[in-house]
């Protein structure tokens, strides 16, 4: 088991290569063992899965795990990690993970963790790590083994979403939702059956964790080409949506095939939301346009920069109180109406809501979002060891310029008098993420060269200069 699976805000990484099926016994036990001393009277954990083929096998090693050290299981199955999060917060069992490598390709698998009703991450990963690799685990004294009972949690979890959007039963809003063969396909058609709606066009809702026919992350224009192609042919069809791996993320695409970046969903959203709480925290993350921070201001929210990484930005939505917080890679945590989590189920019961109330269509509400010259995130791969080394070496480069404005809360955001630009390590993958922005034409193209220039050591300029292409 490599230590690099251990990552900011979860446990991931490629099967077999990275994360050894066999060990997720010990491993298991390390996270049971973190649970204990945190929480001493632990006595019940709730656990489930996503699709994926190894996903099962690691929920046999996972469960003998924990019920050898005394602790009951509740097994949900196969979910959304929203339903696991639903879980903690509607039952008296407010502890535990699910098996999942989210939007990542096949080949990966891991598990998101929680603690009364919180997730893990950062220096606590770390710590479950150090319990792993040292083998300092928990003692069961008195060798009763725990017991294993299954909760299908999914119809309650529906009738909740239900009750919450009564005024959204009966609804015809014609769109198109793709599940991309992951865990949404256990909850989207029969929450389209209890809401009773009309004109939706699901695509690819049966569970497959092989991800037969495209990966399971929305946010790209190639993975949503199956809805761009059923929006063209269906005339009658107005909205695209598509969910992640484990439907914690969702991203619309609008009928003239625009696919809406999470900043400016995000702004749809505190539209509405600072309406019924004037002057809220909204939190959104690093790589945000600024455009959404101009209307923020203008609305008259308080603003909240925050790392990305949706354990860091639930943690920075707790701490400012925020109503609303969101990513750019569509993560939406809403606290106002709900439990302060990312639900992209949710999320797309928020967006048919602001739709019907409008009566305007998704192209016509993004038109609220400020104009610039802005890429879309540009992510490159590297190897995972050199991330943070060619991060450092960009941050130092941009610290000896006068002119510029740094932001270091993750990797450097660097504000110019002509735009800004961002490169950060992904937490996820061996990838560096880059996103650059500015009034102008010039100005983006100035920004972007800056960057070029300051990653030469590391990158190929000709491959830069592709890369950049916007």
């Amino acid at each position: 088991m490599k230590s690099s699976i251990f990552r900011e805000y979860d446990i991931r990484g490629i099967i077999g290569k990275e994360l050894d099926i066999n060990e997720t016994y010990d491993l298991a036990k390390a996270i049971v063992t973190y649970y204990k001393r945190q929480k001493p009277e632990l006595k019940d954990i709730t656990i489930a899965r996503d699709g994926r083929p190894h996903s099962e096998p690691i929920r046999d090693n996972i469960v003998k795990a924990i019920t050898d050290l005394g602790i009951n299981v509740t097994d949900i199955g196969i979910c959304p990690t929203p339903v696991l999060y639903f879980s903690l917060f509607n039952t008296d069992i407010t502890t535990g993970f699910i098996i999942t490598a989210s939007h990542n390709p096949k080949e990966y698998n891991g598990i998101k963790i929680c603690l009364d009703k919180k997730s893990v991450w950062g220096k606590q990963i770390q710590e479950i790590r150090r319990i792993y690799e040292e083998k300092d685990f928990y003692k069961n004294s008195s060798e009763k083994k725990g017991q294993v009972v299954s909760h299908n949690i999914i119809p309650e979890y529906i009738e909740y979403l239900a009750n919450h959007f009564e005024h959204l039963k009966n609804l015809d809003i014609p769109t198109v939702i793709d599940c991309g063969n992951g865990a949404g396909g256990t909850v989207i058609p029969d929450l389209i059956k209890k809401m009773n709606w009309k004109n939706i066009k699901l695509l690819f809702e049966e569970v497959d964790g092989n991800f037969p026919n495209h990966e399971a992350d929305p946010t790209t224009y190639k993975n949503m080409q199956d809805v761009t192609d059923t929006l063209k042919s269906d005339k009658n069809l107005q909205l695209g949506i598509g969910l992640d791996g484990d439907c914690d993320r969702m991203s619309p695409m609008t009928k003239s095939g625009y696919l809406v970046p999470g900043d400016q969903l995000l702004a749809l959203y505190a539209q509405k939301v600072l309406k019924d709480f004037p002057d809220a925290a909204i939190v959104f993350d690093i790589k945000a346009s600024s455009s959404l921070i101009e209307l923020l201001k203008k609305w008259g929210a308080k603003d909240c920069i925050c790392p990305s990484g949706h354990s860091l930005v639930k943690e920075a939505m707790l701490q400012n109180n925020a109503k609303l917080a969101g990513e750019l890679s569509c993560h939406f945590f809403f606290n106002d109406r709900y439990f302060g989590y990312d639900d992209g189920i949710y999320a797309i019961l928020r967006l048919f809501e602001i739709l019907k109330e409008t009566g305007k269509d998704l192209d016509e509400l993004v038109k609220v979002f400020p104009y610039k010259y802005r890429s879309p995130e540009i992510r490159i791969e590297c190897e995972e060891s050199d991330k943070i080394k060619i991060v450092d070496h960009v941050k130092s480069v941009f610290a000896t310029k006068d002119d510029s404005d740094l932001i270091t809360i993750d990797g450097i955001r660097a504000q110019m008098k002509y735009g800004w630009g961002l490169v950060r390590a992904s937490n996820t993958q061996a990838v560096i993420c880059f996103r650059f922005e500015s009034d102008t034409a010039d100005g983006l193209q100035h920004i972007k060269n800056d960057f070029i220039s300051a990653l030469k050591p590391f990158f190929n300029k000709k491959t830069l200069d592709k890369q950049f292409v916007i």
